[in-house]
């Protein structure tokens, strides 16, 4: 079993925790993977913590990350009143090759996924993406990959899974699971024509910077309809001296609590990270908001039941596209039926896409997923 190659959280940071951080603090809430004690039970968590150092195939150049810095700065922060079960793992030591990491995490998620328990990695490079994805292959429905980046890593100029052609070959990976994959903070200067053809070509959807700059909101739906959600580090405005525009820390901790707030998102992960104090800081918040988040999942999808949702039917152009409003939440979801075989699908979605089926514009979210299924 692959979570016996997990090395456990280092005793003197555990003691250092306890002596430093304060009752109320996230660490009294943590259940460690401990030398004596070994792997706490994770039967009964709803949410575990995995660190990564595996970076080997990045293809930017990377530095080895301290990720106890990263573990001081969470457990600090203080906790909310929250009733989920968190478990601290420890972390994936590298293997004799990156195959063998990928191997080690590809069984790790593929247990945690069948005990429906959420994962959050820390660590790694991008490409770390691709194991993550292969251990849905036993799962019946397809994928959805959503990446938060200033570039789409959809490079087809190497044979070797990197961190700029991973999802390359995500897309050509022979179980044809993916169903969408969604871009989320692109550059255009950063990425290349042909990429930018590709995504268009495969009715996949992307958000650029200044988009999600304009209107967080955009996102929330795409996220909502996420399995995975990796977020690159380079992407953000703070990361050293070679990105002078970015995701600022702000948005940053609003798409984590996006990602938090998804029933369908089971990992999430944090790669290519920058190795000093701010940077943790900033990245235990956006796990901490995250978590905050998960805690306060509401599990929406009867659909058919009227004390739970509105339901509104809009002709657009010819076309019955059927609205439900949650009363709880008062999030937004659209049909699209397949062509194939009449299959009804539940698409997230804002108020303005309803606004444009009444003004008899067919949604641009719609319109892809459409095409797409």
């Amino acid at each position: 079993m692959s979570l016996e190659l997990l090395k456990p959280v280092s005793e003197n940071l555990i003691d250092e925790l306890d002596e430093n951080y304060s009752q109320g603090s996230l660490f009294n809430k943590i259940k460690f993977h401990r030398e004596q004690s070994g792997i706490p039970d994770i039967n009964s968590s709803n949410l575990c913590i995995i660190g990564i150092s595996e970076t080997r195939n990045s293809y930017f150049e990377s530095e080895i990350h301290d990720l106890s810095i990263f573990r001081k700065q969470l457990y600090k922060l203080k906790q909310g009143r929250w009733k989920i079960s968190i478990s601290d793992l420890g972390d994936l030591p590298n293997g004799n090759t990156v195959e063998d990491t990928y191997h080690a995490l590809y069984d790790i998620c593929k247990e945690l996924f069948s005990k429906k328990i959420t994962l959050v990695i820390i660590g790694g490079s991008n490409d770390i993406i691709y194991p993550i994805f292969k251990s849905f292959d036993s799962y019946s429905e397809k994928i959805n990959i959503v990446s938060i980046d200033n570039q789409f890593d959809l490079y087809q100029d190497s044979d070797i899974i990197s961190g700029r052609t991973y999802m390359n070959k995500i897309i050509l990976d022979d179980s044809n699971k993916l169903n969408d994959f969604t871009n989320i903070g692109y550059q255009r200067h950063l990425c290349s024509y042909e990429e930018i053809e590709l995504m268009e070509k495969l009715f996949f959807e992307k958000i650029s910077l200044g988009e999600i700059s304009e209107n967080n909101m955009r996102a929330e739906p795409i996220i909502r309809d996420a399995d995975i959600v990796g977020f690159d580090m380079k992407s953000l405005s703070i990361f050293g001296d070679c990105n002078p525009n970015g995701i600022d820390s702000r948005l940053a901790c609003i798409l984590s609590k996006y990602v938090g707030q998804s029933n369908k998102t089971s990992f999430f992960g944090l790669f290519d990270l920058n190795n000093n104090e701010v940077s943790n800081k900033l990245y235990s918040e956006i796990i901490w908001y995250f978590i905050d988040s998960l805690n306060n999942r509401i599990n929406e999808s009867n659909f058919d039941d009227s004390q739970l949702f509105f339901k509104y039917i809009v002709q657009t152009s010819g076309r019955d596209i059927i609205f439900y409003k949650s009363k709880i939440s008062e999030r937004w979801w659209m049909t699209v039926t397949s062509a194939s075989n009449d299959k009804i699908k539940f698409l997230p979605c804002l108020e303005s896409d309803y606004k444009d089926a009444l003004n008899d514009n067919l949604p641009g979210r719609w319109l892809k997923a459409s095409k797409r299924i």
